[in-house]
């Protein structure tokens, strides 16, 4: 069943579930068809009554949690990646609370895993931003306010827009700031579709609107952690680039309603190949020499010291260099990666244009752009 389309926001409205209120929102999820699919999808070896009748038994959001949210992201590591890996944990202070800004590579994935470190390494999970364009079903909409997710507005009326951007903001700081809750907000609406990861300075606008000192004060409250998100083979990647080159050659090009629900599933099921996410120290220190009194080129330079942290702390694999090499036909990087690499991410590339109609050869530049522009953007910086 789709949820009705949601016009009017709220502090109340946008927040994850309360203790008391997760019984019922279980209750309603364990009734949903569509549920019942997803549970199947993702436990393949556990019957669905099993799992239910777990569920029936939770009663607050830190045992949904840890005892279903961290299985189920357990059991798609297990089937869909070679491994997650992590650096930088001794950067955070378990006893704190942090605003995570990460490069956005996946819908779901990209909080999910992180929280599912945190748990490891027995740290709070975060808070978890999703836009309301998401939750297309009654069922996701349950399920992602149990696990933590706050709603953002999107495609709201110009009118509401700054309206919603404060009530957001507020509810960011106010959650680290008073609540003691950590919290991730991807570094800019939408998924990275091209592998140029950059974040919006309208992000820290937004962020900042609740700030009452002065702007470098107010970013210091929120304790930004940069994180780099690196998949070796990007689930979507063939999704993204299809979806640019729709746009090329269509300019009146709009998603369709159901393509965003496509690359959440995508994004879990295919292959990840090596995960990395890198925890990049707070940039606190480093506001403190920056000496910019224009608003907007300080949210400017704000935003490029974030950028550096997670395009430097990006974890480069053979396919980057590959993927390099083809696009510009060179040999620039041959020594970072061997023939068994080269050919796996032509074979990868081949199996996702088999999926594609289109341009091929439009496509699959884009696809390995997806890959090369990572190490690029390092190549700049170092």
């Amino acid at each position: 069943m789709e949820i009705e389309t949601q016009e009017i926001f709220t502090p109340e409205s946008i927040r994850p579930f309360h203790d008391s209120e997760v019984p019922d929102a279980i209750e309603r999820l364990t009734k949903q068809p569509s549920f019942h699919t997803a549970l199947r999808f993702v436990f393949p070896d556990t019957r669905s009554e099993v799992i239910l009748d777990k569920l029936k038994n939770i009663k607050t959001i830190y045992d949904f949690q840890s005892s279903f949210i961290y299985q189920a992201v357990n059991n798609i590591i297990r089937s869909s990646t070679k491994g997650l890996k992590s650096s930088g944990l001794e950067n955070l202070d378990p006893k704190k609370s942090y605003l995570f800004i990460s490069n956005h590579r996946d819908i779901v994935l990209d909080s999910a895993l992180l929280n599912y470190i945190m748990m490891d390494a027995k740290i709070a999970t975060t808070r978890i931003a999703i836009g309301s364009n998401l939750l297309q079903k009654k069922w996701i909409y349950d399920l992602v306010k149990l696990n933590k997710n706050f709603i953002v507005p999107r495609n709201v009326p110009a009118r509401q827009l700054l309206e919603y951007s404060l009530m957001l903001s507020d509810y960011i700081r106010n959650s680290i700031k008073n609540d003691n809750a950590s919290v991730w907000i991807a570094q800019r609406e939408g998924r990275t579709k091209n592998g140029d990861d950059r974040t919006a300075p309208a992000l820290l606008k937004m962020l900042n609107m609740s700030n009452e000192a002065d702007g470098i004060s107010g970013l210091k409250e929120l304790n930004i952690i940069p994180v780099s998100i690196s998949f070796e083979f990007e689930p979507c990647d063939w999704l993204k680039a299809k979806e640019q080159y729709e746009k090329e050659i269509n300019p009146d090009y709009v998603k369709k309603p159901d393509d965003d629900l496509e690359s959440m599933k995508m994004g879990i099921a295919m292959q990840k190949g090596r995960v990395h996410y890198h925890f990049s120290p707070c940039i606190n220190k480093a506001l403190d020499n920056i000496d910019i009194t224009n608003k907007n080129d300080l949210m400017k330079e704000v935003a490029n010291l974030i950028d550096q942290e997670i395009i430097q702390n990006f974890k480069l694999f053979p396919n980057n260099y590959v993927a390099y090499d083809l696009l510009f036909e060179s040999e620039k990087f041959k020594d970072n990666y061997d023939s068994v690499d080269r050919e796996n991410l032509l074979k990868h590339i081949e199996n996702k244009l088999m999926m594609t109609l289109g341009d091929e050869e439009a496509i699959k530049k884009k696809i390995l752009m997806i890959y090369a522009k990572p190490l690029m953007n390092k190549m700049l910086e170092i």
